[in-house]
């Protein structure tokens, strides 16, 4: 049925053409023959209607005594199938900012559309699914991906790239103090964090519902931070709890990924973060447990939580850790360092791990 659209445009098109043409070859018999113009007038009719037909223009018609005026406007696209065309969008490659704008262009019009936008919206939510636009995050996915490629063909790992740096002590340590910082970017992130400026930009009590309701569903703590900035810029201090009970929880109880998501494996650092924003200490004992991981791992994340809530406290603790000799790595023994050497000239035990550095012992 589609493809006989563009036939039956193509042959209204001639056909007006031709009857152009071959009446101005005439302009005597032209002037005098009125019903020429509104045999031409009903053809370009005609063809504004099949093409509103193939969805190219939608027609609005006014109907006056002697004539009838038609108005084009842009044919506008319900909120379903904007999200549809978003689905399919993948921001890769030499047309990556072309895609991105096109993107904006999409999350643009469904901010727009204002309230009729939500619905569509949830239910998208509720799907789970998400495409990642980050750079960072597709390089990080690509990487995962050919290690797993290479480890089915029998070739040895080495962690490189992002993932080794999120994977150290120190990265993880450096990168949840900075993480603490996020705020709203022109482009955003992945789809969901787009679509969850687009019903913050909405407003109004339902927009407030749809988030609220996310993020106790949500399972990465990027999600998480990113909800607790926008709920406190729609509704100051009212999900502060709320926010504090999904980070406890995502914490004890962390779900299983597949490795291959930024989003998932940066998911602690943004949860600590959390922690450190509204100065929680009621996790400090359950995060004494963490701070060396069960593949015997410096949890940077945590060390620097520890370092923020209990300050020159968190010291013995902490270089008890790094004195541990089963602990190898460097990037694991830097993270535990910096934290310890924040309190030299006040810490006995700080000013010994000093002596240890500038010694080498």
């Amino acid at each position: 049925m589609k493809q006989i659209f563009p036939i039956l445009i193509a042959a209204l098109i001639g056909l007006t053409a031709g009857y152009i043409l071959n009446s101005n070859k005439d302009s005597q018999s032209s002037s005098n023959n009125p019903n020429e113009n509104e045999i031409i007038a009903k053809l370009k009719r005609d063809l504004k209607e099949a093409q509103s037909k193939a969805g190219k223009i939608d027609l609005i018609k006014l109907d006056y005594t002697e004539s009838e005026r038609i108005i084009e406007k842009v044919a506008e696209i319900s909120p379903e199938e904007t999200i549809a065309n978003l689905k399919q969008l993948r921001p890769t490659g030499e047309t990556r900012q072309q895609t991105m704008q096109e993107i904006i262009h999409y999350m643009v019009g469904l901010t727009k559309a204002s309230e009729k936008a939500l619905p569509a919206i949830e239910e998208f939510f509720k799907t789970g699914q998400d495409i990642e636009y980050e750079e960072t995050a597709q390089a990080f996915d690509r990487q995962r991906r050919e290690a797993k490629e290479a480890e089915a063909r029998g070739e040895e790992i080495k962690p490189n790239g992002i993932g080794q740096f999120i994977s150290s002590g120190f990265g993880s340590y450096f990168l949840t103090g900075m993480v603490s910082n996020m705020k709203r970017e022109l482009e955003p992130g992945s789809l969901r964090l787009g679509l969850f400026d687009v019903v913050h930009d909405i407003g109004g009590p339902k927009s407030e519902e749809i988030l609220a309701n996310v993020l106790s569903q949500t399972l990465r703590g990027l999600e998480v931070a990113y909800l607790d900035r926008i709920l406190s810029e729609m509704a100051p201090d009212r999900y502060k709890e709320d926010v504090l009970a999904v980070v406890h929880e995502l914490l004890i109880d962390p779900p299983a990924t597949n490795g291959n998501s930024l989003l998932d494996e940066s998911s602690r650092m943004f949860l600590f973060s959390l922690l450190v924003k509204y100065k929680d200490a009621t996790f400090v004992e359950t995060a004494k447990l963490m701070i060396i991981t069960p593949e015997g791992r410096v949890d940077g994340a945590v060390v620097n939580y520890l370092t923020k809530i209990l300050g020159e406290k968190a010291v013995p603790l902490l270089y008890a850790k790094v004195k541990d000799e089963n602990l190898t790595d460097d990037g694991d023994k830097m993270a535990l360092g910096d934290a310890i050497l924040k309190h030299v000239g006040t810490n006995p035990d700080s000013n010994a791990f000093f002596t240890d550095v500038i010694t080498n012992e």
